[in-house]
């Protein structure tokens, strides 16, 4: 994209006062980007706070955008350990309230006009438009359903710390509504619907909860291991924190290993679900176990499952989580298993010795598996062997990963195809040197992409298309035409033909109406 020329106007600063601090945010008015129509400006707003944006939430009913801010050190290294939370009405320009955050012992969340700050052992709920301090309980609340205004988490006691003792909260004002004993050692795996207000809880086992009652089933398994003392892998990798790794509200003991579960998969009557001991199916309603295939010791690990043609396939990784790290365990594996019975069609041990399965592609009759410096082909019919290959570190470098669907390579007709259809009979892996490999069917390096060559689609509304890279964004109609390039950052968002952006300190929002109406008026013509 050819460089843009920006038009900085600053209109206005804004600015409020809350409790003792005085907040100020300035406004500037200027051009991103240049639809591709008729070569008109692409405008938007961006708004300057004080300090760098950690995390937003904006809730579009309102206009209000709640924004935590948060410094680095001098040297650009660390993160601050304290900063502000800001809640700015963008309709009116205004800043409504801020207040102090602490983010070593302060955990923020909103689900839409609900904000519940978590302090150590209590959660307080926040009024949306003072920050005032509704109501608080003695419960980290982690989970929420907005619809139905319910908040779950674990009761804490001063003489033992956080409890297995799950409690429902009235979000509306902080009343217990059930209370329910539910395992948290190895944290929460997993949370999906079987219907409006029944949800399963993918922790140490499967537990549907109804929020209003907090009655339902429970399926008990092993998802970890505790006091386990085998050395850590030197492949460990560091990892994301968050409620779906399992991360949170786990016991934080050093010997703790996790995420010992695969994916769950939900039909209209059952869900598929394997853990340590087991790969089971269990009826949707009522949590019996219709069939159940239990495995030998020391053998599985984190794996996927998925189904086709009535075979329930599973992928055991060879790998853990113990802390933050990814640890070798267990034994990778290909298994098979029969849909209606359970009977296991095949078990096949990869040899693959303190080597994870990263990554797998599955191809007509066929699965591919990526490891570190191979790559191993298996029949999905037989679960044996095809073809095995290595790839040296000193010319590739380490695999990481097969390439999704999201990918895109431009023709040399100026046109965007997903990089599976520019070359039906290829497989492609990305490398830790930023290069993707173009496979045939024997494994041999056909091809070799550089970064630059790849385009990411990222998003889509009604009207067009959305492909990011580096600090740009192309927007394209439904023929994969380009229409308009704008300047963005590879995570902006957009909601109601509206482009939301942050940089630093900036909060951007650009108006993608005109360029709609611009799309709409070609396609007529």
């Amino acid at each position: 994209m050819n460089k843009i020329i920006f038009a900085i106007f600053l209109l206005t600063s804004i600015s409020a006062f809350s409790q003792k601090n005085k907040i100020q945010v300035s406004k500037n008015e200027k051009i991103f980007g240049k639809s591709l129509n008729d070569g008109s400006d692409i405008k938007g707003v961006e708004y300057v706070f004080p300090d760098r944006i950690h995390e937003t939430y904006l809730d579009t009913s309102t206009g209000f955008l709640t924004i935590q801010l948060r410094g680095v050190s001098k040297n650009g290294k660390w993160l601050d350990n304290t900063g502000k939370i800001v809640q700015f009405d963008i309709k009116n320009e205004k800043v409504l309230w801020s207040k102090k955050i602490v983010y070593e012992v302060n955990k923020l969340q909103q689900f839409n006009k609900t904000i519940i700050k978590s302090t150590g052992n209590k959660s307080y709920c926040l009024d949306i438009n003072t920050g005032n301090e509704l109501w608080e309980v003695k419960n980290n609340i982690y989970y929420v359903n907005p619809t139905e205004n319910i908040g779950v988490g674990y009761k804490f006691k001063i003489t033992t710390g956080y409890t297995n003792e799950l409690e429902g909260i009235n979000l509306k004002n902080g009343n217990i509504l059930w209370k329910r004993s539910l395992n948290r050692d190895y944290g929460w795996n997993d949370v999906f619907y079987t219907n409006d207000t029944t949800m399963i809880v993918v922790a140490a086992g499967l537990h549907a909860i109804n929020l209003k009652t907090g009655k339902g089933w429970d399926y008990n398994t092993k998802t970890g291991e505790k006091n386990y003392n085998k050395t850590i892998a030197k492949n460990a990798v560091g990892v994301a924190a968050g409620l779906l790794t399992g991360t949170f509200l786990m016991s934080t003991g050093h010997d703790l290993v996790r995420d010992l579960v695969s994916n769950t998969l939900v039909d209209s009557s059952f869900i598929y679900f394997a853990s340590k001991e087991q790969i089971v199916k269990t009826d949707k309603q009522t949590g019996e176990i219709i069939w159940k295939f239990v495995f030998s010791k020391d053998l599985t690990s984190k794996s996927s499952i998925f189904i086709k043609n009535d075979i329930i396939y599973m992928v055991n990784k060879g790998m853990a989580y113990m802390g933050n790290k990814s640890i070798d365990y267990g034994k990778p594996f290909f298994a098979a298993f029969d849909k209606q019975t359970g009977r296991a069609i095949f078990i096949s041990i990869l040899n693959a010795q303190d080597d994870p399965i990263l990554n797998f592609h599955v191809k007509n009759e066929e699965i591919l598996f990526v490891c570190k410096n191979n790559i191993k082909k298996y029949s999905m019919n037989t679960g044996i062997e095809i073809f095995n290959k290595e790839f040296p570190n000193d010319i590739f470098g380490e695999l990481k990963y097969f390439i999704g669907d999201n990918v895109l390579i431009r023709t040399n007709n100026d046109e965007f195809l997903n990089i599976h259809q520019s070359d039906t009979t290829k497989t492609f892996v990305f490398t830790n040197q930023g290069q993707t490999l173009a496979l045939d069917e024997n494994l041999n390096v056909t091809r070799t992409l550089e970064y630059e060559d790849l385009n990411i689609f990222y998003d889509q509304t009604e009207d067009f298309k959305c492909i990011v890279k580096d600090n740009n964004m192309l927007i394209l109609n439904n023929k994969w035409e380009r229409i308009a390039e704008i300047e963005a950052t590879s995570t902006p968002f957009i909601i109601d033909n509206k482009l939301y952006d942050i940089k630093d300190k900036n909060f951007t929002i650009i108006d993608l109406s005109k360029i709609s109406e611009l799309n709409k008026n070609a396609r007529r013509n």
